[in-house]
């Protein structure tokens, strides 16, 4: 029993391995990556080199392993509770309530923008052409439902002080789903190609998985079908926090040392990326602990 218990275990940690080693070698990869490959105009690379293959590679293989140990372990993962009574769990939703937040000023900023720009001479409806055009609907709507996000993630934080109030709040817990189906269709809006593609594959990854990683949770917090999905909340999560850090830390470490023109105008630093894999790792950290306690309780 003992020996099929760390056996459990160890699966259970390899995806958290899996990713450190993987951000650990990706960050600074991207790093020189911006400086020495990637046009700053389009956000995608100039050339080929060896440190394309390697992060792609690197992040692929953690994400496979993350899925597939999740998957394989997925009858020893049962449902948990972990946000009652957790005051470190109000302190990371709060955390994430700020960068959905802090998201949804910058988008009512950059529709402001897009007001800005358009051509004097527009009339009624050449202007809602106009905004149509740039995605600026795709904007407002994305801006909405970050705000709401952040609602939600302070509701669910709270939740944590008391008796879990979420069931009442079903719709709302769908709100982190939707901004990422808006970050997405506000992303493929743009003019694109996938051909030597930096920034954006990445970031595409990094919404995608955050996306499933919401809609699992909200279904489990909901109490809809819940029992037999909690493996996936290793299987996307993880994957999704490695994404979101490796968009925002070599950004983040080209903003604070002078360089910040080598970051692609529609690729920028992302609040939202680093709270959210903040919210991710502690939730996955958090799982592993309250199911580990559980088993051993048993």
């Amino acid at each position: 029993m003992n020996k099929l218990k760390n056996n459990n275990s160890l699966i259970q940690r390899i995806p958290f391995f899996a990713v450190l080693a993987a951000v650990l070698i990706a960050v600074p990869l991207r790093v020189y990556q911006y400086l020495k490959l990637i046009n700053p105009s389009t956000g995608f690379y100039d050339t080929n080199d060896f440190s394309i293959i390697v992060v792609y590679g690197i992040l692929a293989i953690a994400m496979v392993v993350c899925i597939a140990l999740s998957y394989i372990n997925h009858k020893s993962i049962q449902t948990v509770t972990i946000e009652k009574y957790s005051k470190t769990f109000l302190a990371v939703s709060l955390i994430m309530a700020a960068g959905a937040m802090f998201s949804a000023v910058d988008l009512i900023t950059d529709f402001i923008d897009l007001l800005g720009n358009a051509p004097k001479y527009l009339d009624r409806n050449g202007l809602s052409d106009y905004i149509s055009a740039q995605g600026g609907v795709l904007i407002i709507f994305e801006g909405i439902f970050a705000a709401l996000s952040g609602f939600y993630f302070i509701i669910s934080g709270l939740s944590s002080l008391n008796e879990n109030p979420l069931p009442k709040f079903r719709l709302l817990a769908l709100g982190p789903v939707i901004w990422c189906v808006f970050r997405l269709l506000y992303r493929f809006k743009r003019t694109i190609a996938f051909t030597n593609v930096s920034d954006l594959l990445i970031e595409l990854f990094a919404i995608v998985f955050a996306m499933v990683f919401f809609l699992a949770l909200a279904q489990i917090r909901s109490k809809i079908d819940a029992d037999g999905i909690f493996w996936k909340i290793y299987a996307y999560g993880l994957p999704a926090a490695m994404f979101a850090i490796v968009c925002f830390v070599p950004r983040f470490i080209l903003l604070i040392t002078g360089k910040s023109e080598m970051i692609n105008a529609l690729h920028p630093v992302y609040v939202s990326d680093i709270t959210f894999a903040v919210y991710a790792i502690y939730v996955c950290i958090s799982s592993s602990k309250a199911k580990t306690k559980s088993i051993e309780n048993n």
